[in-house]
């Protein structure tokens, strides 16, 4: 089992305490992304704990990101990814249930493209504000 060392504890709390929501975001997308992956060379190697850790992983982040749709702000967007990530659930538990990774590809992809358009809206984001700052734009 992979320890977390006391320096890497204390990195991680200082990034997260200082990154913005997005940033944040990102991240938990890699994690998420990270943990597919490994689940899928754990179940390619019939390692049966490995898999289960990382798919466990993976699981509570899109159920956070479930829990934190704010359906009062957009109701349409969060349905749309309240389906995509209620079927990478399914997914994930398939996989883990039955040892198989071909379950994991479809949402590999969904997560990757995510990350993207996330990516991209928080670039965007912190170009537009740097631009008002710039401007004396508050």
């Amino acid at each position: 089992m992979y320890k977390v060392s006391y320096q890497q504890q204390a990195y991680r709390k200082v990034h997260v305490e200082t990154s913005n929501p997005g940033q944040i975001l990102i991240a938990l997308y890699d994690a998420a992304i990270r943990n597919i992956q490994h689940g899928i060379e754990r179940i390619d190697k019939r390692d049966y704990p490995g898999k289960g850790v990382a798919l466990n992983k993976a699981y509570a982040i899109i159920a956070e990101f479930i829990n934190a749709l704010d359906f009062s702000v957009a109701p349409e967007l969060c349905a749309n990814l309240e389906g995509i990530y209620t079927f990478m659930l399914d997914q994930i538990s398939e996989a883990n249930t039955n040892m198989n990774s071909e379950p994991l590809q479809p949402v590999l992809r969904h997560l990757q493209s995510l990350r993207a358009t996330w990516a991209e809206a928080v670039a965007r984001t912190a170009n537009e504000n740097s631009e008002a700052a710039a401007a004396g734009v508050r």
